[in-house]
């Protein structure tokens, strides 16, 4: 009986369309109460601040953003990371003084710990952090919509690996994002989760894993929302190597993408926050391809 309790709710969750999940989304995002800024770090071409922002629906979300110096109009990038890496991101990238970035910390509570039964308590904690977040994300992208310094018609957003899970859904609900840029990730989350769950340590079997992985996951799954995204560009870069985000997951999210899109494959596995050269090189394939340089 208690399997079935928890079965038949998270049955219905899978179901969810993309329509009822926007509605859901926009009717918790409320407007930006207030956001406020502190400079952090200041160099030769860029300031950077961290910020907190406050919604109206009383939530709140740190980052930090690093501005261009000088007068004009910049192209913006909201980047959807990793959940350790957080609002870190910023400094990882090196040499693209030009755009205005923008990362946050995810409202994540709790231990993060997938071994043994623990994996299902913290992949619910992990879906209601993504209720939070993407709200707040919205808000994130409606502060930079509202600022002078940004190029209203080049706003993109960014999601490396887990970051494509509130990516996704920010990226096709606001119609004013340019396009959705994939690094290192991919659709099919039950089937990420059951690649994964025996390296993360979880106990069940794998075909489980993947399935109550995937459908408590599922209103945050991205093959759910690149279909709408379409006529926006998706652009994916993808590593090899990646054993995180493995073939199947990249393609799975390319064929549900509409054109225009585009596929770029790396020699490289999954990238760690330490290594500053993969960083910077995965950098400049972007940077060639969204900014032309």
């Amino acid at each position: 009986m208690r399997i079935l309790m928890v079965i038949l709710p998270l049955s219905l969750a899978s179901a969810q369309s993309y329509y009822n999940l926007r509605s859901g989304f926009l009717d918790r995002k409320g407007e930006i109460d207030s956001m406020r800024l502190t400079q952090a770090e200041e160099s030769a071409g860029t300031r950077t601040f961290d910020f907190v922002l406050y919604s109206s629906e009383d939530d709140s979300l740190k980052g930090r953003v690093r501005f261009p110096k000088g007068d004009g109009s910049f192209p913006a990038a909201l980047l959807c990371v990793g959940i350790e890496t957080g609002k870190e991101v910023i400094a990882m990238i090196e040499g693209q003084d030009s755009v205005i970035l923008m990362a946050v910390d995810y409202p994540f509570e709790g231990e993060w710990d997938f071994k043994g039964l623990a994996a299902i308590g913290t992949t619910f904690r992990l879906r209601s952090m993504a209720y939070r977040a993407v709200p707040l994300l919205l808000n994130c992208l409606d502060w930079l919509f509202q600022h002078q310094a940004v190029g209203k018609n080049d706003v993109t957003v960014v999601a490396v690996s887990f970051g494509i899970f509130t990516a996704a859904p920010v990226a096709v609900i606001d119609q004013r994002v340019k396009q959705l840029v994939v690094v290192q990730a991919g659709g099919d989350l039950s089937g990420v989760i059951r690649h994964n769950s025996e390296r993360w340590g979880v106990s069940i079997p794998v075909w489980l894993a993947g399935w109550l992985g995937g459908a408590i996951l599922s209103p945050f799954e991205p093959n759910k929302y690149v279909l709408y995204l379409s006529p926006r560009q998706l652009l994916m870069i993808n590593g090899e190597g990646d054993s995180f985000f493995p073939r199947f997951s990249a393609e799975s999210l390319y064929d549900h993408a509409r054109e225009p899109k585009e596929a770029i494959w790396h020699r490289s596995g999954h990238v760690a926050p330490g290594e500053k050269e993969l960083i910077k090189e995965l950098t400049n394939i972007v940077a060639k391809r969204v900014y032309k340089r």
